[in-house]
């Protein structure tokens, strides 16, 4: 099972998700008048649960979400669901952030429902984002390779190109890139250790070491998740590659469901 939940999760509507909303939210307002501003997070997830369950709303709080594909797997815990479906994401930071919303979204198609809510609790007032989404897993199986700067004669690039494939099967794309990170490692060089210090020279002397993730000793692999300026992103990659003995990269690039699979040689060694 690619993905795994510790409870059965009942994804509503709109409507449904804002009528429950509006209790969360007086509890949520009173919490903060009562306790205050400056608690840790795990005070008002703890204490936004009970109130919402005295209301008769019922409540789980550190639910687990296990990603799992073959021998790799990796758990997730939401901060609290209301009503068997509402996912809610608590923090006490200076302001919701965008890594705050996308974390949320990934909760939300991990478990296949379409509404939550991420709720501030440090700002002068309960500050709040409604966060919601229609894609399904169906939808997000669907990935749209572009290979054509490939190398699919070099063994190591097709069984990264293989890997990252099954795991999409399994998961589907718009996931958060450091899960399909961490599960490219384990299946490409056994985890943290695929990642390993690469040599930088400039003008005939050594000016550090680099942390890449390698697929061999002549050839690493890049990981990102860039909408715009590819053209820029790829020209830093190669004044990278350019600084070490590398031989090429092997550059892919996740953008919703369309998959950038890009070889990048090292004209200073290949030459």
């Amino acid at each position: 099972m690619p993905i795994k939940c510790q409870i059965q999760f009942e994804p509503i509507g709109q409507e449904k998700f804002h009528a429950l909303d509006r209790v969360v939210m007086g509890h949520a307002f009173q919490i903060h008048n009562s306790i205050g501003r400056f608690c840790d997070e795990r005070i008002y997830q703890d204490e936004l649960g009970l109130r919402c369950e005295d209301s008769g709303i019922p409540c789980l709080r550190e639910t687990e979400i296990r990603a799992i594909h073959q021998d790799f797997s990796k758990s997730y815990f939401l901060d609290l669901v209301a009503g068997g479906g509402c996912i809610y994401e608590l923090k006490a930071a200076d302001s919701i952030s965008p890594a705050h919303q996308n974390q949320l979204i990934h909760y939300l198609m991990l478990s296949g429902c379409h509404h939550g809510k991420l709720l501030n609790f440090r700002p002068r007032s309960v500050q709040s984002r409604f966060v919601s989404t229609t894609l399904n897993l169906g939808v997000r199986r669907t990935p749209r390779f572009t290979e054509s700067d490939f190398d699919r004669f070099d063994p190591f690039a097709l069984a990264l190109r293989d890997t990252l494939s099954a795991i999409l099967e399994d998961w589907g794309a718009h996931l958060d890139l450091n899960l399909y990170r961490e599960a490219l490692l384990h299946f490409t060089g056994g985890g943290e250790n695929g990642v390993q210090p690469v040599a930088l020279r400039s003008g005939g002397r050594m000016i550090g070491f680099q942390r890449m993730c390698l697929l061999n000793p002549d050839c690493a692999w890049h990981l990102s998740a860039m909408k715009t300026h590819l053209d820029s992103h790829e020209k830093h990659i190669r004044r990278l590659l350019h600084h070490t003995k590398l031989k090429q990269l092997h550059w892919i690039n996740l953008n919703r469901n369309d998959i950038l699979l890009r070889t990048i040689r090292n004209d200073s060694v290949t030459k």
